[in-house]
């Protein structure tokens, strides 16, 4: 398995450290070169247009500066990277909360790029993982105090069923109006989940 660190500029509150192996390829998305100084982790590659941060002045990192008028976000252009110079696990860090709801957004899609590229790709802060799950199965082990929840990332995502779970759905059609995904629990098994035909949003949460 190839993996990529994916550091991005929202502030982490949480040990990002105990994330990162030695084996894994870090790459900061803009401001997130600062998250890495603070919690001593050594990127092998920065990638930013740098508008909201200053430039990285330390650490011997390969430094791409993007134009600031662009198509791409920071963050999807090293996402793009990532696709494209296979890597097979991606966990994205810093790119989800904090002030610009916009970012989150377009991150949140991003874990649809990645799904539809066939790249298991997580993002995580302190309270929450995200992953997007497209045209298959994901197999999720008893996490105890932790909620979980599945929404349509199109306007429906058809053939969703949820085993093992306290609400379980077979072969359900899953609107982006109707949240009938939130807040599903664990019961001590392990939970299926499927779509045949579309992509989910998963995320599962902190109960307390």
């Amino acid at each position: 398995m190839k993996r990529c660190i994916i550091i991005g500029a929202v502030e982490i509150d949480f040990p990002l450290e105990k994330y990162i192996r030695d084996t894994d390829f870090v790459i900061c998305a803009d401001k997130g070169w600062q998250n890495a100084v603070a919690h001593g982790i050594k990127p092998d590659m920065i990638v930013g247009d740098f508008d909201s941060s200053d430039m990285p002045q330390y650490m011997d990192a390969d430094v791409t500066v993007l134009p600031v008028v662009k198509d791409d976000t920071d963050t999807y252009y090293v996402s793009r990277y990532a696709v494209e110079n296979g890597f097979t696990d991606v966990l994205l860090r810093g790119v989800i909360g904090g002030r610009r709801i916009e970012h989150t957004i377009a991150n949140i899609q991003t874990l649809l790029y990645f799904a539809k590229n066939r790249v298991n790709a997580t993002a995580i802060d302190k309270y929450s993982q995200l992953m997007v799950v497209h045209n298959g199965v994901i197999a999720l082990p008893d996490m105890e105090n932790k909620y979980f929840s599945v929404f349509s990332m199109g306007d429906s995502a058809e053939g969703v069923s949820i085993k093992g779970a306290k609400y379980p759905l077979i072969d359900y059609t899953l609107t982006n109006s109707y949240p009938i995904g939130v807040s599903n629990e664990f019961i001590g098994e392990t939970v299926e989940i499927s779509v045949k035909n579309g992509s989910l949003l998963l995320i599962i949460s902190d109960k307390d």
